[in-house]
């Protein structure tokens, strides 16, 4: 997966040490948003689809085979942080990885409803694109209201009750990389 200096096929330069170690040193889950031209190659890449925003969730420790990346399906909830403070969140890959609406707002998903997430997995990288239909974004808006008032907790006992309480890695901060044009 990774050659000696770190570099993830698919991902250019120094961009997958850059990302990976901050992982060794934090155990709380970050993503990075990076602009698409930094994840694939140029010829890759039609005229078209060259802008947009890749959101990179490092999962060193997590071979690819435990969370099901391709899993289309796009659940909105309402989540604790470690500080206490709640959040509204998307939650992917068959209800594995759940997703802060603050990540999703800085990739510019909200607006243009596509959403590109590389998965940098133990053993691979991986690619994903969700589409963010009106109604994601519209049940992301309510649950954002929720999550700043104190309504949220009869949600949380009805997902409780409902049994889906299974773990949930939870990505609640990011980082934007900029990157400077090339000249």
């Amino acid at each position: 997966m990774y050659d000696n200096h770190g570099t993830a096929l698919g991902i250019k330069g120094g961009l997958a040490t850059a990302i990976l170690e901050p992982c060794e040193a934090n155990p709380d889950r970050t993503a990075y948003v990076v602009p698409r031209s930094e994840i694939l190659d140029e010829s890759e890449r039609s005229p078209t689809r060259s802008t947009g925003r890749f959101v990179v969730i490092a999962l060193p420790d997590i071979p690819s085979g435990e969370i099901d990346c391709s899993a289309q399906q796009i659940r909105v909830e309402v989540r604790t942080r470690p500080d206490g403070t709640d959040t509204e969140c998307v939650v992917l890959a068959d209800g594995t990885v759940a997703i802060s609406g603050q990540i999703i707002q800085a990739a510019g998903a909200d607006m243009n409803g596509q959403f590109l997430i590389a998965w940098m997995f133990a053993d691979s990288l991986e690619f994903t694109e969700y589409m963010l239909l009106d109604t994601n974004i519209q049940d992301l808006q309510a649950a954002q209201q929720i999550a700043q008032s104190n309504a949220h907790a009869g949600l949380r006992q009805t997902a409780e009750a409902r049994g889906t309480s299974k773990q949930v890695i939870e990505v609640f901060e990011h980082t934007v990389v900029a990157v400077e044009p090339s000249r």
